[in-house]
């Protein structure tokens, strides 16, 4: 090839690229003598705000890392933006720091990653029966007020409202995945 002539790339003919954001949420109450009273498992929606903060990350370390959840009794579908894409009905006092720094780990070969975050919302705090919602948030610092949608990453509905008594124990662990396939 000479310097006057140039490489054509089809890229119609190349695979296509499919990286994608997977997650599950892992939700469980234990009473007093640690008995789980409640759990559930579920997949919980990332909001536009989620995949910019993603993307964010790749190219920016200034992006605000995820600080902690909250809780809430909102009933309302999660929406990927606008109104629903952050906490519908914030219960006072409810925000909650992450228990430790997340931790990522590869999930095998050709698996991709996960990333984990945990919060625990011990006895004796944010004593509710009717939580029903959590959402994942970036806010800086982290506040006592309604999650915005803009300080979201991701939101999530419990199957059933949870009851959490004075003595017992509320444990969320959200998972996010992502794979480039």
């Amino acid at each position: 090839m000479t310097d006057k002539e140039i490489k054509v790339v089809d890229i119609q003919a190349m695979p296509p690229e499919k990286t994608r954001i997977n997650d599950n949420v892992h939700v469980v109450l234990r009473n007093k003598d640690g008995k789980i009273k409640y759990e559930e498992w579920g997949s919980n929606l990332v909001t536009d705000v989620g995949d910019s903060i993603i993307a964010g990350r790749l190219y920016d370390d200034a992006v605000d890392i995820i600080t902690g959840m909250k809780l809430g009794t909102g009933t309302t579908a999660a929406a990927k933006n606008g109104t629903y894409s952050g906490m519908e009905t914030y219960i006072s006092g409810s925000q909650e720091a992450l228990d430790a720094a997340a931790t990522d780990a590869t999930k095998g070969a050709g698996a991709g990653w996960r990333t984990t975050y945990v919060c625990t919302w011990v006895a004796g705090d944010v004593t509710n029966s009717a939580i029903t919602e959590v959402c994942l948030t970036n806010q800086t610092a982290l506040a006592d007020n309604t999650s915005a949608a803009a300080d979201t990453m991701a939101r999530y509905l419990f199957v059933s409202a949870i009851n959490k008594t004075a003595g017992d124990e509320l444990e969320v662990t959200w998972q996010i995945d992502t794979l480039g396939a």
